[in-house]
């Protein structure tokens, strides 16, 4: 018996450390992917961006029509391989525990609104018209502005894509018992709960609702809120045909 128990516990030992060298050079692969997409490929889409951009203002003399047009659809999937690619370094980051949150006073409604200017040309193309009616007082956040600007940014891109065409996106900012809350609402399809985790988590699939690129930009989302270890906010109504995409935060 005593032989028994030995050798049960020189094979668990074993096993805890056949799972810990494996933890380790799954989190250094990761880790030199996480390089590889941040330096070999970001850059050189970057540069590429940049260089579109420079045709696409008349630096190199004056482009036709089509092949105008040409160029701007690359640049516009360029920033959204972009896009994509950081949303994976901020995963990967998270993953790891790597992700350094700089905490600071930051002003809810001006990021708000900065952040509608970048996802404006999105909503356009699908005729949306987003709303946003912000609060007459400052509501300020002590938060990673870095971060809450990418928060921002997915959900309300999240809310946008998943949205019906030619409706409105409702954004807002309220103090509501004790709690800042963020949300966008959109006018969309019911989506079960069991829908909705599948859209914000990795590790679920749901070809209905995985839509190019969306998933990931929500899980980056939802992971940087728990991040702050604040509530996560996803809710869809059936009788309204809405859902809603947001966070709340404790005063």
């Amino acid at each position: 018996m005593f032989f028994k128990k030995r050798i049960i516990k020189k094979f668990k030992e074993k096993l805890i450390k056949i799972k810990h060298f494996n933890n380790l050079k799954l989190s250094e692969q990761k880790t030199e992917f996480s390089k590889i997409l941040n330096h070999d490929i970001k850059t050189a889409l970057l540069a590429q961006s940049n260089c579109l951009e420079l045709f696409l203002k008349g630096r190199f003399g004056k482009i036709p029509p089509l092949q105008k047009e040409i160029l701007a659809q690359i640049l516009s999937s360029n920033k959204f391989l972009t896009e994509i690619i950081n949303n994976a370094i901020f995963l990967n980051d998270i993953d790891e525990k790597t992700a350094n949150l700089n905490y600071e006073k930051v002003d809810m409604v001006n990021q708000t609104e900065f952040c509608l200017e970048s996802i404006r040309q999105s909503a356009k193309d699908k005729e949306q018209n987003i709303v946003f009616n912000p609060p007459e007082y400052k509501i300020n956040l002590n938060c990673d502005k870095k971060l809450i600007r990418k928060i921002i940014e997915n959900l309300l891109a999240g809310s946008v894509s998943y949205g019906y065409e030619k409706s409105d996106i409702i954004v807002s900012i309220e103090e509501n018992a004790g709690k800042i809350q963020f949300k966008a609402k959109n006018k969309s399809v019911y989506m079960s709960k069991e829908k909705l985790n599948a859209i914000f988590e990795s590790d679920k699939t749901n070809c209905d609702f995985n839509q190019l690129g969306m998933k990931l930009n929500l899980n980056v989302a939802k992971k940087l809120i728990k991040a702050h270890n604040w509530d996560f906010i996803a809710t869809s109504d059936r009788e309204e045909n809405t859902s809603t995409f947001g966070f709340a935060v404790k005063k």
